[in-house]
C-alpha cells in the first residue's frame, strides 16, 4: 500500500513539474502513409504529450492515432484535439475478437493489424522520451521494416527453437517464460524466428501481418499452455512473435534505444522507455521530461 502511495506522490510531481508541456505549440500534423499508434489512459496525459511531442519534434511525419482506454474525459479529448491537431481517437471497446484475450494491450495489437493493411504503424508507449535524431526509425519506415526495442536478453532477431531451448531452463510460470519455454509444441516451430522485444515501441510494416496471424497464434498458445495465456504479457510474446516473423525485421540498436535503468550510460541514448519499475528512481525521468518540455517550448512549430 505504501508503494502505491509513493507511485502516486511521485506521478502527481512529476504532472506538477511538466505541465507546462500544456503551453507547447500544437503540432501541425502531415503525412499518411505513416501511423503512430498509442492507447493511452486519463493518468497518462501529461505523459504522453511529452512522449509523441517529443518523438513527432525528430520524426517530423505520421499520422497520429489514439486508442482510449475508456477513461479519457472530454477535457482530455479536447486537449488532444487542440495538441495534435484532432487525431484519430478509437474507443477500445469497439475493437473486438473471440480468438484473443481482452485487455491486456491485445486490442492495441488487433488494431494494428487492421491499421498495417494500409500504413507503417510505430506503436509508441506513453512512458517514453525520444531525445535525439532517429535515422534508425525514420530508414525503418522509409524501407517498410518492422523494429523492436531490445532488452537485455533480446538483442536480436534468432530462431524460435533457439529461444525455446534457452527458456527451458527457467522455472518461472510468467505466462512469456511458458509460453516461450512451449514454443516446440508450435506446427513448424523450427521454420519460426523470435526476439524477447519490448513492444513499448515498436514498427510494423505495412502488410507485415493480418489480424487472422495473431488469432491463429493466440488460439495455439492457448491451447498448449493453457488459461495463463489469458495473462498480462501474453500480448508482449505475440507482438514479438509478429515483429520477429516480417520481412527484414531487425532490433533497434542499443544504448541509443533502451528500455531505461539506473546502470545504462543513457547519455548516449536518442530515446529511452522509463518502465514503472525504475520509472521515478533518482528522479531522472521527471528531469528529463522537463528538460524536454522546456526544448519544445524554445522551438518553432514543425513545418
Amino acid at each position: 500500500m505504501f508503494y502505491k502511495f509513493q507511485q502516486k506522490a511521485r506521478k502527481w510531481r512529476f504532472d506538477l513539474s511538466c505541465g507546462d508541456i500544456l503551453s507547447t505549440d500544437p503540432i501541425p500534423v502531415k503525412g499518411h502513409q505513416l501511423k503512430i499508434l498509442s492507447m493511452i489512459c486519463h493518468p497518462d496525459l501529461i505523459m504522453y504529450l511529452i512522449a509523441i511531442k517529443s518523438l513527432y519534434s525528430y520524426l517530423r511525419e505520421g499520422q497520429i492515432v489514439i486508442l482510449n482506454d475508456g477513461t479519457l474525459t472530454p477535457k482530455d479529448i479536447e486537449l488532444l484535439n487542440i495538441h495534435l491537431s484532432k487525431p484519430q481517437i478509437v474507443n477500445i471497446h469497439d475493437i473486438k475478437s473471440d480468438k484473443c484475450p481482452k485487455g491486456g494491450c491485445w486490442e492495441r495489437l488487433l488494431f494494428i493489424s487492421d491499421c498495417v493493411k494500409e500504413s507503417y504503424v510505430i506503436q509508441l508507449d506513453s512512458d517514453t522520451i525520444t531525445f535525439n535524431e532517429i535515422p534508425e526509425i525514420i530508414y525503418s519506415v522509409r524501407e517498410n521494416r518492422s523494429f523492436t526495442l531490445g532488452t537485455y536478453m533480446g538483442q536480436q532477431i534468432v530462431s524460435m527453437e533457439d529461444i525455446c531451448k534457452q527458456m527451458k531452463a527457467f522455472e518461472d510460470n510468467h505466462v512469456q517464460i511458458l509460453a516461450e519455454k512451449n514454443f516446440d509444441k508450435l506446427p513448424d516451430f523450427n521454420q519460426l524466428k523470435y526476439v524477447r522485444g519490448c513492444a513499448g515501441f515498436a514498427g510494423f510494416a505495412k502488410g507485415s501481418f493480418s489480424r487472422s496471424n495473431i488469432e491463429e497464434f493466440s488460439e495455439e498458445m492457448e491451447n498448449i499452455i493453457g488459461k495463463v495465456w489469458l495473462s498480462w504479457g501474453s500480448e508482449q510474446v505475440a507482438s514479438n512473435f509478429i515483429i520477429s516473423n516480417s520481412p527484414s525485421a531487425w532490433v533497434l540498436p542499443q544504448p541509443k534505444y533502451s528500455n531505461f535503468t539506473p546502470e545504462i550510460p543513457y547519455e548516449k541514448s536518442s530515446f529511452l522507455h522509463f518502465l514503472g519499475t525504475y520509472r521515478f528512481k533518482k528522479g531522472i525521468y521527471t528531469r528529463l521530461a522537463r528538460n524536454m518540455v522546456k526544448r519544445l517550448n524554445s522551438i518553432k512549430p514543425i513545418s
